[in-house]
């Protein structure tokens, strides 16, 4: 499981959430840090993780309790 540490990150539009360590980029774009910042307090990251897509290679934030066949990074979950 990786942990996620995020930082606001000025992207073309405004703002949003980045990852420290894999450096994923997520969550809406916003015109003012202070709204972030508000959207940050209001959608914790806590019970979650980042797993990487098996398939596509992309970076997606699913729930810490997701079971191992439901997670895009495995095999079965891309099994018939």
């Amino acid at each position: 499981m990786i942990m996620i540490n995020r930082v606001c990150l000025s992207v073309a539009g405004g703002w949003q959430s980045q990852d420290t360590v894999t450096g994923v980029v997520f969550g809406p774009v916003f015109n003012k840090i202070d709204d972030l910042w508000d959207w940050q307090l209001d959608n914790p990251v806590e019970g979650m993780k980042l797993s990487k897509n098996l398939m596509s290679g992309e970076w997606s934030l699913i729930d810490e309790d997701t079971p191992w066949c439901c997670n895009p990074a495995s095999e079965s979950y891309w099994s018939a």
